[in-house]
């Protein structure tokens, strides 16, 4: 039975997670923004954002929001209770920041800062642009379970 268990277990790259999942989501986001045009249906905002559509439908109630358009879809985004929508609200807390610190990017992406200033050190960076992001990914990795 231990054999079966720890089968399921693999040491993944963040960077493997992040390109697979969080880009996919991110881009999918943005994609919906480029080709659709304003006002957005409510059904399609809320599986983009991976909400239900009653907790859409509650923010913009909160909000008084009548439609959703592109106006206040990021508004709704800060709002909204998904991963993907805590993640943007995180990364819009440093929009200003030309470079991130590991505090910040273990902030940003929920990940364990020891193993992120690890990664920092490795790389003899003190602090990371976006274009350097992806090269402090490959080098946190993560224990994934499977079935």
């Amino acid at each position: 039975m231990d054999k079966h268990i720890t089968s399921g277990v693999r040491l993944v790259s963040f960077d493997e997670i992040y390109t697979k999942s969080i880009r996919y989501k991110l881009e999918k986001i943005d994609i919906f923004l480029k080709e659709n045009t304003s006002p957005f249906h409510v059904y399609e905002v809320a599986t983009i954002l991976e909400i239900e559509p009653s907790e859409l439908l509650s923010i913009m109630e909160t909000l008084q929001i009548t439609t959703v358009n592109f106006d206040n879809f990021f508004t709704i985004i800060l709002n909204a209770s998904s991963d993907i929508c805590k993640l943007v609200s995180r990364q819009w807390k440093y929009s200003k920041i030309s470079a991130y610190s590991p505090e910040m990017i273990a902030e940003i992406y929920k990940l364990n800062i020891h193993k992120v200033k690890s990664a920092f050190t490795e790389l003899s960076l003190d602090l990371v642009t976006d274009m350097e992001l992806i090269e402090v990914f490959k080098r946190i990795h993560l224990t994934v379970f499977s079935a």
